[in-house]
């Protein structure tokens, strides 16, 4: 896909957000990474960075560094709430520290290598708390399916497992985390553009709002009534 549509279709993303309430105040604020800034990044680690999230760092800025969103998303074979924090990135240092702290994490309370993880991307937090999300770079986002979570490109592990080798550690020597979405561009459909709120309202009679979402109890009484 080229530029020209990742950078539309990131206007549209977050134009919408700002539309649904969730960014404060009446203007986006324009990214000021480069693509040069992003091309010595990606020789800095030796990778390339899947295109949605190239254009995601230089479309516009989040409000925070930790920036949390209530959203409706898949969870196993259901759609459901779910917080979400994505870091707010204004400058690849940034994300250059979490990498480092992801990394740093895994060799030193996880045990496993740093040289399992060159492959993976920290870019927030699945279930804003229940553990580091990031892009897995073997996976490409033109494969992946959305029927087949072994193709997915965005996954998280788990804060309050430690033992990864056994729990993520692939055949290939790498940390291959839990499936959280397909790709980049279906998690800020799912959250941004909200596209699976109808579908949520219909099956659960409930109308989805920007009040509704940000009240956390909202989501605690939703699963509250889910594991009775």
């Amino acid at each position: 896909m080229e530029k020209q549509d990742e950078k539309i279709f990131m206007e549209q993303a977050f134009k919408k957000l700002l539309d649904r309430g969730w960014l404060s105040g009446n203007e986006l604020v324009h990214s000021q990474i480069t693509d040069t800034e992003i091309g010595n990044f990606e020789d800095k680690y030796q990778i390339k960075l899947p295109a949605y999230y190239s254009a995601f760092l230089r479309s516009y800025r989040l409000p925070e560094e930790t920036f949390q969103i209530n959203g409706i998303a898949y969870r196993g074979d259901e759609i459901a709430p779910l917080w979400l924090l994505l870091y707010g990135i204004d400058n690849l240092s940034f994300l250059s520290e979490q990498i480092e702290e992801f990394r740093q994490i895994a060799v030193e309370c996880c045990r496993v290598s740093s040289e399992s993880c060159k492959f993976l991307i920290p870019i927030g937090d699945w279930g804003a708390g229940w553990g580091p999300l990031c892009l897995d770079l073997t996976k490409q986002d033109e494969n992946t399916s959305e029927d087949d979570e072994e193709t997915w490109s965005l996954v998280w592990f788990d804060h309050e497992e430690f033992d990864w080798t056994d729990l993520y550690l692939g055949e290939d020597g790498l940390l291959h985390g839990t499936p959280a979405a397909p790709n980049l561009r279906t998690l800020l459909e799912w959250y941004f553009l909200g596209s699976l709120e109808q579908e949520f309202e219909a099956e659960n009679q409930v109308k989805v709002s920007y009040e509704r979402l940000n009240d956390r109890e909202f989501c605690n009484s939703y699963w509250e009534e889910r594991w009775k």
